[in-house]
């Protein structure tokens, strides 16, 4: 049952159940678009480790030489920087897109009670899909705002008082960290509007936010304890497993850093496709050992809804 009064504890519980029992299938209903999830990121992360360190130690040796840079170069490094922020778009698109086929397993499991296998290999809706991609962009502009608008103001103050953000650089920074916490903390509330938003017949999803933020700024201290856990176990294995592919990191930059003092590059030829299939492997294990987050929001979202319901009947008898 999704439909129940849960505390943290057993949220995180019924969670950790539900994604092991129920894990081949979810793995038949998502593995496409992981794995298109995982390539993109690999390209992403092969342009990002490999590169942009080597791109850059070029225009580093042609200004130390030449004091100046080739207007090619500076094309180059712009045409890279471009189609990296491409693939971050096209990357975080297929990220939501696949949550979304594990969406439509958690939407089934709400709706029958059961988790079925999928009977070909790609099954979920393009409606569901298309409607969990706006939820994930919604919430990353409401969170996004309050960030945009710290900045705004900061603008405003320099143009007011010159250098004012430079005058007052510790207080600035300060005030930003209390007010960045603040805005992360008040977002939690979020996650359970988004679930609301996708498990639940249409409705635009800002009416479901002003709707139901109060909802879930109520149980703002399950959600608190929910993500904490999650999070710090999730946190913990995806930094092990994510450990090959900061260790190539780390091992480029050293060997590009290595370049501008007159060392050799160092690097075996096939550092490229090393680097790309370790990415690739290591983003389809990370989206798999993350599931945990999004079955135990789904979780959170069941248990907030039946409080609330409770709450008002509460209320109609009193009144």
């Amino acid at each position: 049952m999704i439909m129940k009064t849960r505390s943290y504890r057993s949220v995180l519980t019924v969670g950790m159940r539900l994604y092991t029992t129920s894990f081949r299938k979810l793995f038949k209903a998502s593995w496409q678009m992981v794995l298109l999830f995982a390539v993109t990121g690999g390209a992403l992360g092969t342009l990002s480790a490999i590169r942009l360190p080597d791109i850059t130690a070029l225009l580093v040796r042609q200004f130390a030489s030449y004091g100046g840079l080739f207007l090619e170069t500076i094309c180059e490094l712009g045409n890279i920087i471009l189609f990296v922020m491409a693939l971050l778009i096209i990357w975080l698109a297929t990220m939501t897109l696949a949550q979304a086929t594990v969406l439509a397993k958690l939407k089934e499991h709400k709706e029958t009670g059961l988790i079925t296998m999928p009977p070909y290999w790609f099954s979920a809706s393009s409606q569901l899909m298309g409607r969990t991609m706006k939820g994930f962009f919604a919430t990353f502009v409401s969170i996004l705002l309050p960030f945009l608008l710290f900045f705004v103001f900061l603008w405003i103050a320099d143009m007011l008082s010159p250098q004012f953000t430079l005058k007052h650089i510790k207080t600035v920074m300060l005030t930003f960290c209390i007010y960045g916490g603040s805005i992360i903390l008040l977002s939690l509330p979020l996650s359970y509007v988004l679930m609301k938003y996708i498990m639940e017949p249409p409705c635009g999803y800002w009416r479901t936010l002003t709707n139901n933020y109060n909802r879930g700024l109520r149980h703002w201290g399950m959600l608190f304890l929910v993500y904490l856990v999650s999070f710090l176990i999730v946190g913990l294995v995806s930094l092990v497993i994510g450990l090959p592919t900061h260790i190539l990191s780390f091992a480029s930059q050293q060997a590009h850093a290595g370049v501008l003092i007159g060392d050799p590059l160092g690097m075996p030829p096939y550092i490229t496709w090393l680097t790309f299939i370790t990415y690739t492997l290591c983003m389809i294990l990370d989206f798999y050992v993350s599931l945990p987050l999004l079955i135990h929001n789904y979780y959170v979202y069941g248990s907030i809804e039946t409080q609330e319901k409770e709450r008002q009947q509460q209320l109609n008898e009193i009144g």
